[in-house]
């Protein structure tokens, strides 16, 4: 009866009411809901004040042909369509959009549609100034735009573009020199102001340098550009486009506001006075991303006193980076907001005439904190940082201003993302002394004694359990988001494709590392605002206690990932209890079981919509398989790589194809034996890039991009 007077309420309201409310309505599902309760709530619902935006991003309950019914009664009033990432929608429900006159920003990244159509549609749209595309043959583009004035027409408006060369076709030496020289699309954007691009994960070649040579004719069409980003610079066809276009950006003068362009110090601009002019005064710049550069920060290129407004800064890879380096920019980039210094080995370090070992560059070195302990004081809105993959033992310091690192990021208790190494939460008093004639050498990447005559460097520190200062850590940051424990150098069945160094034939890991007491991990449990958690390098072997800690703990925990190299069977794991909103779960531990009592527990989150699981198991259960995929509501993404026989792997992923291809086109899923000869080439051909970026791949991913400010 409650839910009948409701109904009867809401008729009676008036239509401009109605409208109010359905302005705050911004959920797709529940927008298309509305259209079923009545004829005049679905008249309402389609004004344009309600329907000019639709969001399908990630709306995975999206059936064949609702797409379609929903677009087709508001095709003149749409102004933005997102369609991003929804891989599974097919090219027949896109037709409609040939009549969405009025659109203004169109976005198909990731979608399976032809250079052809693309143009086709793109010819109908007067108004468009936001587009984003994913593009396979770029030659095939090119002339299709070169043969369409309509087309030409349309991207001269485009403001701003995010561009994704999807497992493009592989092109001989002459036809990239020819994709970088003569007629492009690129001629035609006469008003672009932001421009994203986007490359495939999965792509490693390298390319000669000479290839970079500016692709727009005209430089001075460029002149309004604000933002220019590249994901994935290990692509070659997106690393040329991006840095010819960069390379004409800078020839015009252009100052940018952000600028992301992962590199590996393979850019030859940076030693051209072009690209040195364009960053001689930084004040314009908000965001900046240079990780994998060994640059120092005292250079010719990056002006960083002139950064007084810098709020994003990623040197994630930098070994030059230092603690003098930290201390100089926390007084020259007051506003940082987020800085990642992942995988920069030598921010805990500083230059004396004292010295515990010798830099990249052979020069003394010293253990230190205040560059750190400068960016924490100084940079008073910082709420994002990474620090993981760099080793610190209180034990190296001499008479330490703070007892651990926990205790020195206490002066930030509104961190709000965090990562770090494993030894930063240590504060243990038994490191070996350097007066041992066997410890006279020290490792390269921690700066610690090393054994003489043991092969690869080992990094002697030992610790005990009591001294590990997780608590610490959870009372001086007690609202935190999104929490890494990144082992340095940790190795995975799928790295990330990053560039970053990682030298795992001459480093062992930090012995911190694979003592961290799996006990003191329950403590997590108190992080109840916790959203994301990954933790890596872990023993795992009593994991059991920890996964039911989080579960009742952190309630609002939405991406869970654990990267274990645990050497014997996990104890008293058998089942996991429930995740209430978990979307995002990633396992990777040698002896995780893959029988029917784990499925079925994991079928049992209700939100749950991307897992992947990487264990050593031969024996999974095909049948509980097979009812996690049928079974579960929400279930988007299943990835299996195990040690389990090749024939039980393909059966089924035929049983995908042939019974859930049909009834659900949003699944993806890819189950394969580690010990295929391609892992990642396999990967690759059965799961969309999206899904291989946000968990296929491990990586640290605090900080990684620009969040919103």
């Amino acid at each position: 009866m409650a839910n009948i007077s409701n109904k009867i309420y809401i008729d009676l309201l008036s239509d401009e009411v109605l409208l109010k409310i359905f302005q705050y309505i911004t959920d797709l599902k529940d927008l298309f809901t509305l259209r079923l309760l009545s004829e005049r709530i679905a008249a309402v619902a389609q004004d344009m004040s309600v329907a000019h935006t639709v969001i399908c991003t990630r709306q995975y309950w999206l059936k064949t042909g609702m797409l379609k019914k929903y677009i087709e009664p508001i095709l003149d009033k749409m102004h933005t369509l997102d369609l991003n990432y929804c891989y599974w929608i097919n090219l027949e429900e896109l037709t409609s959009l040939l009549r969405c006159t009025n659109l203004r920003a169109l976005h198909l990244m990731q979608l399976k549609i032809d250079e052809v159509s693309l143009c086709k549609m793109l010819s109908q749209l007067p108004h468009l100034t936001s587009l984003s595309i994913s593009i396979r043959d770029i030659e095939k583009f090119n002339q299709e735009v070169n043969g369409c004035k309509a087309v030409q027409e349309c991207l001269s408006r485009i403001r701003k573009l995010s561009i994704h060369f999807r497992y493009h076709i592989q092109c001989q030496p002459e036809d990239l020199v020819r994709f970088s020289s003569g007629p492009s699309f690129v001629d035609y954007f006469h008003s672009l102001e932001e421009i994203y691009v986007y490359g495939c994960a999965n792509n490693v070649r390298c390319f000669p340098l000479y290839y970079f040579s500016p692709v727009v004719e005209n430089v001075s069409s460029l002149k309004n550009m604000k933002v220019m980003s590249l994901n994935n610079f290990q692509d070659e066809t997106a690393t040329i486009f991006f840095y010819s276009l960069l390379r004409s950006v800078c020839i015009g003068g252009v100052q940018l506001r952000t600028l992301l362009q992962p590199t590996n110090d393979f850019n030859p601009e940076w030693s051209d006075l072009d690209y040195q002019d364009a960053m001689a005064n930084m004040d314009t710049l908000v965001h900046l991303d240079i990780a994998g550069s060994n640059m120092f920060i005292f250079n010719d290129v990056f002006n960083f006193t002139t950064a007084n407004h810098l709020q994003y800064l990623n040197l994630a890879g930098n070994k030059t980076v230092d603690s003098e380096s930290l201390f100089f920019l926390s007084h020259c980039c007051p506003q940082l907001v987020s800085i990642n210094l992942h995988s920069c080995p030598s921010i805990f370090l500083r230059h004396a005439v004292g010295y515990l070992g010798l830099d990249f560059n052979n020069e003394p070195l010293v253990k230190d904190l205040t560059g750190l302990q400068s960016l924490l004081v100084q940079c008073v809105r910082l709420v994002h940082l990474n620090i993981s993959g760099a080793h610190i033992h209180m034990t190296d310091l001499n008479s330490p201003p703070f007892s651990s690192i926990t205790v020195l990021l206490s002066l930030k208790p509104n961190l709000i993302s965090l990562s770090l190494s494993h030894c930063c939460l240590y504060t243990g008093h038994n490191c070996p002394s350097s007066d041992n004639p066997r410890l006279s050498r020290r490792c390269s990447s921690c700066y610690l004694p090393i054994i003489d005559g043991s092969g690869s460097p080992k990094c002697t520190y030992q610790t005990t359990p009591d001294k590990f200062d997780l608590k610490g850590l959870i009372r001086a940051i007690p609202d935190i988001e999104h929490f890494e424990l990144y082992a340095a150098f940790h190795q995975s069945c799928f790295t990330d494709p990053s560039g970053l160094p990682r030298h795992h034939n001459i480093l062992s890991r930090c012995l911190a590392t694979v003592v961290v007491p799996d006990d003191d991990l329950e403590n997590i449990g108190a992080w109840n605002k916790l959203k994301t958690l990954q933790l890596t390098g872990l023993n795992g072997d009593k994991l059991a206690n920890f996964f039911r800690a989080i579960a009742r703990g952190c309630l609002s925990l939405e991406s869970l990932s654990i990267s274990s190299h645990c050497t014997r069977k996990v104890g008293m794991l058998t089942t996991l209890s429930c995740f209430p909103k978990l979307k995002d779960f990633r396992v990777e531990h040698p002896y995780f079981p893959v029988d029917e009592d784990m499925l079925s527990s994991i079928a049992q989150w209700p939100k749950l919509e991307r897992a992947c699981i990487i264990s050593h198991s031969e024996n999974i259960d095909s049948f509980a398989i097979e009812q996690l995929l049928t079974n579960a509501p929400r279930l988007v993404n299943f990835q299996l790589f195990s040690h389990a026989p090749k024939t039980t792997c393909d059966s089924l992923m035929n049983y995908v194809a042939h019974k859930l291809s049909q009834s659900r086109p949003e699944l993806s899923v890819c189950i394969s034996s580690q010990l295929t000869v391609d892992l990642q080439l396999v990967a690759t051909q059965n799961l969309s890039d999206i899904n291989i970026e946000e968990v296929t791949l491990l990586r640290s991913r605090v900080a990684a991009s620009p969040r919103d400010h």
